[in-house]
């Protein structure tokens, strides 16, 4: 196992994993406190089918984390418009995905000011900047306090950890996918289809990821 001194401002892949935890985490309970002070209840905002986890926060973590390990000899201004720009990026190419791919949408922008097809718009990609700004800011503490999950057992937990995520969003494609396919007439052909049909219904589904939302039904 490498020493803290030998991976400190580097990117390695059991930093970029507890990031995403992190981010994943960090990001259902940002927002559902946002929730709770603008509408006065708690909302869960998870976007997997086990666990408090919105991949899309953990993915932004991620890309925080990478950008200013990669540019960390560029000024503090040039990291953090390449973070704002490639998170908008982000968000936009999720959009289309969910969108396009699947007639379906998480979020929606369309009344705020300068926004792109409701899934971009000018206030959250400041917002993308401003903590962008506070992670460029926060990355030497960040850096070595994730240097510091180190060791044999660290390891093997950040391995165990990773095959389960990968198979809880694996799960969580496979949900979404049928959630779509139902609501637009298309019968399961395949019996793990109809055994995600049991399992995950639509109205388990529309519990579960809160605010999403079928294009058909939303004009």
């Amino acid at each position: 196992m490498k020493s803290t001194e030998s991976i400190q401002g580097k990117i390695t892949y059991d930093k970029l994993f507890w990031l995403f935890m992190a981010g994943s985490l960090m990001g259902v309970l940002i927002e559902g406190l946002f929730c709770l002070i603008r509408k006065g209840q708690w909302e869960s905002h998870v976007v997997t089918v086990f666990g408090p986890f919105n991949a899309l926060y953990g993915a932004g973590a991620v890309l925080f984390f990478s950008v200013s390990s990669l540019l960390k000899n560029k000024s503090i201004v040039l990291k953090v418009a390449v973070i704002t720009a490639v998170a908008t990026v982000l968000e936009l190419l999720c959009g289309i995905l969910l969108a396009d791919g699947l007639g379906m949408k998480a979020w929606d922008y369309s009344k705020a000011f300068l926004n792109y097809r409701g899934m971009i718009c000018l206030s959250f990609t400041l917002g993308w900047g401003a903590a962008g700004l506070v992670f460029c800011l926060m990355f030497d503490k960040i850096d070595r306090f994730l240097c510091k999950l180190q060791g044999k057992k660290m390891h093997i937990l950040c391995i165990v950890l990773s095959v389960l995520m990968a198979i809880n969003l694996c799960l969580t494609a496979v949900c979404i996918v049928r959630w779509s396919n139902r609501h637009y007439h298309t019968a399961a052909d395949t019996k793990i289809g109809r055994m995600v049909d049991e399992i995950a219904p639509d109205r388990w589904m529309y519990h579960r990821f809160l605010e999403w939302t079928f294009i058909d039904n939303s004009k």
